[in-house]
């Protein structure tokens, strides 16, 4: 009974980020027993559930590539032990929504901090020929945010290599960014960029159907152009974790259909029906210490396998 409330209270929880988000209370309902399946067909992008997984992505908390601004929004469990943020551009929003499950999972208080096609990175460093004037001027703000509050105990973070575009200046300026919270305690989870797809991958799965995981694939040396630079420059800074999927995108050539899952909704951005497949592999990312109670505060709720979770939702 315990366990069937738990869940109950997750998938309502989620319910309450969705309907924030601008679902219907209809669509969000995550409570069902209905255990999550996915199609044998190639659209893959509304076999998971029901729910509309683009509102959560994004949350209604980001900066759009053009305008100035800067926001944090509240997600996560608002009374959770551990205070985690969500930052980066679109291809960090990826992953809001598995991550987001993982939040209540683990009760994390989280932030979304967003801006796209921006890097976070040192605005005082930031290269001038790379990115806007909009960008810099949102990490700026960043920094600043960083400085008035105290340190966060994770930070999740992923940047688009479109805009970091290989260049060894936009590196430091990262890895300027990361010490600087690194340094006051917090721990930095960097999730490599994502393969990117050829520009005709819709009319190649279109026209080959059933056979487009096997006809519609690229080496991961094409696939990866530009190079994400940003893992090799943290890496091995303490406090700092690099999880790569690569092999869950490429395991061998990189398909744009994996499992009857079409993995990309654009020429740059991962579907939310793939995103929702990794949340296993990000799970298994989030370093350890965060998925446990602090130390002398109690554990209210019994911990759930990420496939105890999903089975149930």
């Amino acid at each position: 009974m315990l366990h069937k409330s738990l869940v109950a209270l997750i998938g309502a929880a989620l319910a309450a980020v969705l309907s924030a988000a601008g679902v219907q209370p209809a669509v969000a309902n995550l409570a069902t027993t209905e255990p999550i399946t996915l199609s044998a067909g190639t659209s893959g992008e509304s076999d998971w559930s029901s729910v509309d997984w683009s509102s959560v992505e994004s949350g209604n908390c980001l900066i759009v590539k053009d305008r100035f601004g800067f926001r944090a929004c509240d997600r996560g469990d608002a009374k959770g032990y551990w205070r985690v943020a969500f930052v980066g551009d679109s291809h960090m929003r990826q992953y809001f929504a598995p991550l987001d499950i993982l939040a209540h999972k683990y009760h994390w208080q989280v932030k979304y901090i967003s801006k796209s096609a921006c890097t976070v990175a040192n605005h005082l460093q930031f290269p001038e020929d790379l990115g806007s004037d909009s960008c810099r001027d949102w990490n700026r703000q960043l920094e600043e945010y960083f400085a008035k509050n105290k340190p966060f105990d994770l930070i999740v973070n992923s940047n688009s290599a479109f805009v970091s575009q290989n260049d060894p200046r936009m590196a430091l300026a990262f890895r300027s960014t990361v010490q600087s919270q690194t340094n006051r305690g917090t721990q930095w989870l960097l999730i490599s960029d994502n393969p990117k797809p050829t520009p005709d991958f819709q009319a190649c799965i279109k026209a080959n159907g059933a056979k487009a995981a096997q006809v519609c694939q690229i080496p991961y040396s094409k696939a990866m152009v530009p190079a994400d630079i940003l893992p090799k420059a943290v890496g091995s800074h303490p406090g700092v974790h690099v999880a790569d999927f690569r092999k869950e995108f490429c395991p061998n050539n990189c398909p744009a259909v994996i499992k009857g899952v079409t993995v990309y909704r654009d020429f740059s951005h991962i579907s939310s029906s793939f995103a929702k497949t990794l949340l296993p592999d990000l799970d298994a990312s989030i370093p350890a210490v965060f998925k446990h109670k602090p130390r002398g505060k109690f554990w209210f709720a019994p911990e759930l396998t990420v496939s105890q979770l999903i089975s149930q939702l």
